[in-house]
């Protein structure tokens, strides 16, 4: 019986020291892991309610011998993935930004224009999310996909409004490092369901899946979440470290 602190031990872990060598050869300096270091604080709290609430609804869930103890609805272990995926890809988006370095903006467009279109965003990001209510509720099998864009979608688009300046000339940099934790993170993921290690609801996915074993949303997590904190990753980097 393999158990959720292995498939860390198998996958997650080595893949954090191979980002880490990676960090280290392309000669990023210490005071780069500052900006990862809070982006994990960040990150967890986000992200806490988002997978407890699913969890709390049996979008996917962990068998109870299969982890060690529970935050709420929440394995340790879980918890624990927020912070090492942040950990993986703030260290691939750093190396890669110093390995292929770019020119971009000292900081972000704040400008009348731009700060109106953050409120309008989060106007309609609320007001879509109280009218969509019955519609969600008569489509179950819409909950994992909703659930995963309506949260993450609008704080991606979000940077945009504001980050562009920043994030448009490091756009390879963000693609680059959230194509590679993303499908390694797919490949581990098939692994770990095929041992049982967490599995889904089938009334809460849509039924499409990846070699008939993964659904897709959970691909798109992957990517999704690592394209946010790869973003997050070049905001917060100065700008000699990008």
């Amino acid at each position: 019986m393999t158990s959720y602190r292995e498939f860390h031990l198998r996958w997650t872990i080595p893949l954090v020291a191979a980002c880490a060598i990676f960090w280290i050869m392309c000669g990023q300096p210490l005071s780069t892991l500052i900006p990862i270091a809070c982006l994990c604080v960040v990150v967890v709290a986000f992200t806490f309610p988002w997978d407890n609430w699913a969890v709390s609804r049996g979008i996917w869930d962990f068998p109870p011998d299969r982890v060690w103890f529970r935050i709420a609805f929440l394995p340790v272990e879980e918890i624990f993935f927020f912070v090492i995926q942040t950990v993986q890809v703030g260290l691939l988006t750093a190396a890669i930004a110093a390995w292929l370095p770019g020119q971009s903006a000292e900081q972000g467009d704040f400008s009348p224009l731009s700060v109106t279109l953050i409120v309008v965003t989060i106007a309609m990001w609320l007001f879509v999310g109280l009218v969509s209510r019955t519609w969600r509720s008569s489509r179950p099998h819409v909950t994992y996909a909703w659930h995963l864009f309506f949260w993450f979608g609008p704080i991606i688009l979000l940077q945009w409004v504001f980050g562009w300046p920043i994030l448009w000339p490091q756009l390879q940099v963000i693609l680059l490092a959230t194509f590679a934790i993303g499908s390694i993170l797919t490949l581990s993921d098939l692994w770990a369901v095929r041992k049982g290690i967490w599995f889904f609801d089938k009334r809460q996915i849509t039924g499409h899946k990846v070699a008939n074993i993964l659904p897709w949303e959970e691909v798109a997590f992957f990517y999704v979440t690592s394209v946010l904190v790869s973003q997050s990753t070049v905001l917060l980097l100065t700008s000699s470290a990008r």
